[in-house]
């Protein structure tokens, strides 16, 4: 499975401002397409500490790091000054990230969303990136995208505004990572085990979960008496090359985990509920 990390980027995240939903959102979508996310991060809006997280991501070669954050027109959005910094590329005026720009600020006019397409510098730093990084369109903002390519490393860096982050993730994004990945289907099924104590039902999800090491088995605690009350919920996930595979494999995973349990005298509900996904990216609301 190719390798992801992730780093959201901003003051307002550490400061308890906004509640961060990009990590989560960007983590489910890359998951749900065969991706292992193996680090996300939340740095301020500081040059020095950007380029440490950075080279520490950059540092486990991930097959994709994504960043957001920090894009805008504002002096304090610094993240692509700190990535040319953190990869020792010169900042240089891109003249198809200025044509985007001033598309997107036509458009926003023509539908009297604004009155003004804004300060010439405002528009020029958002238009001058790392050499080397390509813009991506953004249907929804003013700041595009930013794509480049750092060793092995396919390196995004998006607005942090959630439904722009969202769009070119799902026009821009997914559809390179299908051409440049092997991708897969994901599946989710759940169950019930009514159990007074998590503890009591962890010898057996080991038991079953070293039967079938390609799917991720994982019981999601509750408050006491919450468990024994409404039943302990158990999931199992995993990435398969089609839909039908990654199904069975779930499906067989939860009725040997609830032959075992019964067989230990506790009661299961196997709930009905079953989610698939072959590489799409399942939309996620979220509010940052």
């Amino acid at each position: 499975m190719p390798i992801a990390s992730l780093l959201a980027i901003g003051n307002e995240l550490l400061n308890g401002e906004i509640r961060d939903t990009n990590l989560f959102m960007l983590s489910r979508g890359l998951t749900h397409v065969g991706f292992t996310v193996a680090y996300a991060g939340l740095v301020r809006d500081d040059s020095a500490r950007i380029v440490t997280m950075l080279h520490f991501l950059l540092a486990d070669a991930p097959d994709v790091l994504i960043c957001s954050g920090g894009l805008g027109p504002t002096t304090d959005d610094l993240t692509l000054s700190a990535l040319a910094g953190a990869l020792s590329r010169p900042l240089t005026f891109n003249p198809q990230a200025r044509d985007l720009i001033a598309a997107q600020y036509a458009q926003l006019l023509g539908r009297g969303y604004l009155h003004a397409p804004g300060p010439e510098e405002a528009r020029r730093k958002m238009a001058t990136l790392p050499a080397g990084a390509q813009p991506l369109p953004n249907p929804l903002g003013t700041a595009p995208g930013v794509r480049l390519t750092h060793a092995e490393t396919l390196l995004y860096v998006l607005p942090g505004v959630p439904a722009e982050l969202e769009a070119i993730f799902a026009e821009s994004i997914l559809p390179e990572l299908h051409n440049r990945f092997t991708l897969g289907a994901w599946a989710e099924r759940a169950l019930l085990i009514h159990c007074d104590d998590e503890a009591t039902a962890a010898p057996l999800l080991h038991q079953v979960a070293r039967r079938h090491p390609d799917v991720y088995l994982k019981s999601l605690a509750q408050p006491f008496p919450a468990a024994a009350r409404e039943g302990l919920r158990v999931i199992a996930t995993t990435c398969a090359a089609e839909a039908v595979l990654a199904q069975q494999a779930v499906t067989q995973t939860l009725a040997d985990l609830q032959q075992l349990v019964e067989a230990a005298g506790l009661r299961v509900t196997l709930l009905d509920e079953q989610k698939s996904e072959s590489g799409d990216w399942a939309s996620v609301s979220g509010n940052t």
